[in-house]
C-alpha cells in the first residue's frame, strides 16, 4: 500500500514465506512463469470471461469500476512500476487506484478466476482459484469503502470467500473441495505481513454478502 496527497493505492502482497512452503502455486505465480491469459477483445471466450470478472468486481464493490487484467508478466511489471512499486512482479497480486475506481489484477489472479469456471480445471488449481477470488474481494473492499485499510479488506475477503466460491462456482459449502480451498487460503493468509492480519470486517456491504 502506498499513499500520496491526492490518491490512495492499495495492494495485495505475496509473502516471501509462500515460496518456501507452497512450491507448486508459487511456481505458477512467479513473474517469469505465469501463463498469459486472454484480454477483452482477443477472442470470444476471453472476452466473455473478462466481462464476467469486471461485472463481479462491480457487484462486490457496489461501483462501476475500470478493471484491468494484465495480459502478461511484462505488462504487469510495467503497471507496477508506473504506480511506484518496486521488486519482482511475481511478488504482487493486485492493486487499486481508489481515486479512479480502478482495479488492476495480475495474470495469475485473472487466470485463477477463469480456472474456477470449469470444475475439472478448478480441481487441479484449487489454491489458485480460491486465492484469486480472495484478491478480487479484497480489492473490491478497498474500492467499496474508499479505504486503504489492509486489515479490513483482508478480513472482509476472508468472510466473503466461501459465499463467493459457492455462488459463482457452485462449490458446495460442506464439500471437501470447499474445505480444501478455505484451508489453503487461511494458511497463506497467516504468512502475510502484519498489516494484513488481525482485522475485523466491521460493516456490512456488497463485499461480504457474496
Amino acid at each position: 500500500m502506498a499513499w500520496s496527497q491526492n490518491r490512495i493505492i492499495t495492494i495485495v502482497f505475496i509473502s516471501t514465506l509462500f515460496s518456501a512452503i507452497f512450491i507448486a502455486p508459487v511456481t505458477e505465480a512467479r513473474a517469469d512463469t505465469v501463463a498469459t491469459p486472454g484480454r477483452v477483445g482477443v477472442g470470444s471466450a476471453a472476452m466473455k470471461t473478462d466481462v464476467w470478472i469486471s461485472a463481479e468486481a462491480d457487484r462486490l464493490s457496489g461501483r462501476k469500476l475500470n478493471l484491468v487484467c494484465a495480459a502478461s508478466a511484462q505488462e504487469w511489471a510495467e503497471r507496477l512500476t508506473e504506480v511506484g512499486f518496486r521488486g519482482a512482479a511475481g511478488e504482487y497480486y493486485g492493486f487499486s487506484l481508489v481515486h479512479r475506481d480502478e482495479m488492476h489484477l495480475s495474470p495469475y489472479v485473472c487466470e485463477g478466476l477463469r480456472f474456477g469456471t470449469s470444475a475439472p480445471v478448478r480441481r487441479s488449481h484449487e489454491f489458485q482459484v480460491a486465492w484469486s477470488m480472495n484478491v478480487l474481494i479484497h480489492e473490491s473492499v478497498h474500492l467499496a469503502r474508499r479505504s486503504a485499510d489492509e486489515k479490513l479488506a483482508e478480513a472482509c475477503a476472508r468472510t466473503a470467500l466461501p459465499g463467493a466460491l459457492h455462488r459463482l462456482y457452485r462449490v458446495e459449502y460442506n464439500s471437501a473441495q470447499m474445505r480444501r480451498m478455505i484451508s489453503a487460503s487461511a494458511w497463506f493468509r497467516r504468512t502475510m505481513p502484519p498489516a494484513y492480519r488481525g482485522g475485523t470486517c466491521s460493516a456490512p456491504g456488497a463485499w461480504n454478502s457474496a
